[in-house]
């Protein structure tokens, strides 16, 4: 297991890849993570994980000059995976935003995937939200819309407020659901989060992930591959509760959100026949800190991962 929060670095097709492998053998599990995430916020995870798995945890590239696509970002991660080298089929751990790079993954690499792991993921039909929710007030509340936070993050950031932007992260996400970050991997986070260069691809990625013509192909089912799926997603209860409680909703806007927000995710479901259902009863969209459990036992549903 790693001891340090250490990670090596890559040039990978112009972008600067940071990474870490935890474990022994040839890579087999891989995490992408959730939009604007880093590798502090699931360092602990892979730790744990590498008792079972050679795991790669990576942050993608940060440099926007070069789009922020699902296509270029599974370009860079099959590039990664050949340099490091990886010579194993893999199973793709995909929280939130990342949903979205594994399955075009899946799509342009079949032959070197196992398997996928959706964890909450986003669709690519995300933007059904904005014909469900059309006002500005209704689409705020709904809390689909996750680039407003980054703005804000962005500018205070460029205007070195870093010491601000620490305050206010400790108490949200992901410290909002776990509090058992080593100093170490607290620290890497919120000096993370100070980055303008981080804000700015993160904003990129939500962009792109909505844009028709970066996204139409990932609607389709014909052309991904029959590999195991197992999609988790958050539990309906808890999270009608949350988005309540911070978007100051009613309860019956707050179920409108989650029956989109669920039946959404559930499209990920028709894509392969070797499709299972998890869920995650007592979490809400940060499922990876809130009930690791989980996530193993969807590990080990698709143990066989043929």
């Amino acid at each position: 297991m790693k001891k340090s929060l250490s990670l090596d670095s890559k040039m990978i097709e112009g972008q600067n890849i940071s990474y870490c492998i935890f474990g022994e053998g040839d890579i087999d599990l891989v995490i992408e993570m959730g939009l604007g995430a880093v590798a502090g916020e699931w360092w602990h995870i892979a730790e744990q994980l590498s008792e079972q798995f050679a795991v790669l945890l990576y942050e993608r590239g940060r440099n926007i000059y070069k789009a922020r696509s699902p296509k270029n970002i599974a370009e860079e991660l099959h590039t990664l995976l050949i340099e490091l080298p990886c010579k194993s089929k893999i199973i793709i751990l995909a929280h939130s935003q990342g949903g979205l790079y594994a399955q075009q993954f899946a799509r342009l690499y079949p032959n070197m995937i196992r398997g996928i792991v959706f964890v909450d993921p986003l669709s690519a039909n995300d933007n059904t939200y904005k014909s469900v929710f059309t006002t500005a007030d209704e689409q705020k509340k709904s809390g689909f819309n996750k680039s407003e936070n980054f703005v804000i993050m962005r500018k205070m950031a460029s205007w070195h407020l870093g010491f601000v932007i620490k305050l206010i992260m400790k108490k949200a996400p992901p410290f909002y659901y776990y509090e058992q970050f080593t100093p170490e991997a607290k620290k890497y986070i919120l000096d993370e989060l100070t980055k303008v260069e981080l804000h700015d691809a993160a904003l990129e990625e939500y962009r792109l992930a909505h844009e028709e013509k970066e996204i139409c192909q990932l609607t389709e089912r014909g052309n991904f591959p029959q590999i195991p799926i197992v999609l988790i997603t958050h539990g309906s209860e808890f999270e009608i509760k949350e988005i309540m409680e911070f978007g100051q909703t009613t309860k019956e806007f707050a179920e409108k959100v989650e029956e989109l927000w669920q039946s959404l995710m559930q499209e990920y479901l028709t894509f392969s026949e070797k499709s299972i259902l998890l869920r995650a009863d007592n979490s809400g969209h940060y499922i990876h800190l809130s009930d690791f459990e989980v996530i193993m036992k969807a590990l080990q549903e698709g143990e066989s991962w043929t």
